[in-house]
């Protein structure tokens, strides 16, 4: 059965429950093998607690084809594919006295395609969610600050894996101008967020771009991004690989681990950067306020065109573990 939606209709999460044969209790709705069709400006239809949508597609719409407009518990999002959509999920109150925090949530095994701005923002009070097996990739015209996977505001406590974020590219910038587009992007409010296999491609910024406290990264893979890592507030990275940034445009220098703000304190435990002879990317590259503390662990690290560390800013307190002779280095320095 498939649903064609104009840009005044806003298919309320009860009404879609009933249609699927469940009532509005305790228990799960569930909408099921469902297509949502618009014509690129509506929503597709919005949460509610306990909703689960599965085996599932979202076609042409606007900002949500999935839209948490009120807190929400519980909700569960498996086995779906989306395409020709600006975000996949929003997360926007519909009375801003009232946040619409998303708790106890999954997003599992979904793809979207040709996504303009973002697959998921999620923001307010968010927390204990799950996003695992979901890839994203970004539309050929993307619209200014897109990104793939978006926290916000005081979200915490999310984890993702196996997520992938692929093409987000801003498009139509000046070369005198910040080019943004991230894969993956979290805040300052946002704490004990987990990226756990995560992949992150062709971002015209951050592959990773990461202000919140206490992250966490292990086994993730970033490539082909102006900043591989762009790191700002603080947390461990445990086996994560750089390969081969490039700018694709805009003011500033390129980087694997590049490192920002004032507040910058990190454990890169580990790290894989591979990068081609004729790649001069600096490795480490401080930008920041004020100095960065990083503690670089066990690096095996293989970029012969490049600098090893570079400080435009403040200098870093860097601490080597074992010591920097002693670790797997090869760079131009």
């Amino acid at each position: 059965m498939t649903d064609y939606l104009d840009r005044r209709t806003v298919v309320a999460a009860i009404a879609l429950a009933s249609l699927a044969g469940c009532s509005r209790s305790a228990k799960a709705a569930t909408i099921d093998g469902r297509t949502f069709q618009g014509d690129g400006s509506g929503e597709g239809l919005r949460a509610q607690s306990r909703l689960i949508i599965k085996n599932s597609k979202f076609l042409n719409l606007g900002n949500g084809a999935i839209r948490v407009n009120v807190a929400t518990d519980g909700l569960v999002v498996e086995q779906v594919q989306g395409r020709d959509l600006y975000r996949f999920l929003e997360n926007t109150a519909s009375d801003r006295s009232n946040p619409a925090s998303l708790t106890n949530f999954t997003l599992r095994k979904i793809t979207g395609d040709d996504i303009k701005r973002a697959m998921t923002r999620i923001r307010y009070g968010s927390r204990d969610g799950v996003i695992e097996d979901v890839i994203a990739r970004a539309s050929a015209e993307t619209e200014r600050y897109c990104t793939g996977f978006v926290l916000d505001d005081e979200a915490q406590s999310i984890i993702y894996r196996r997520c992938e974020a692929h093409g987000f590219a801003e498009q139509g910038r000046s070369s005198s101008d910040y080019w943004n587009g991230d894969g993956f992007s979290d805040e300052r409010g946002n704490k004990a967020i987990q990226y756990l296999s995560c992949i992150a491609t062709g971002s015209t910024d951050g592959g990773f771009d990461l202000k919140s406290t206490d992250v966490r990264l292990t086994n993730c893979v970033a490539k082909d991004n102006k900043r591989n890592f762009r790191l700002w507030g603080s947390g461990t990275l445990e086996n994560c690989r750089s390969e081969n940034p490039r700018s694709r445009g805009g003011s500033g220098r390129p980087g694997h681990f590049s490192f920002h703000g004032g507040t910058a304190k990190y454990v890169i435990d580990r790290p894989v950067v591979r990068a081609a002879s004729d790649n001069d990317t600096p490795v480490f590259l401080f930008d920041s306020d004020a100095p960065a503390n990083v503690e670089i662990r066990n690096a095996d690290i293989d970029a012969p065109g490049a600098p090893l560390v570079l400080a435009e800013n403040s200098e870093p307190n860097i601490t080597w573990v074992p010591a920097r002779e002693e670790q797997n280095i090869r760079t131009a320095e």
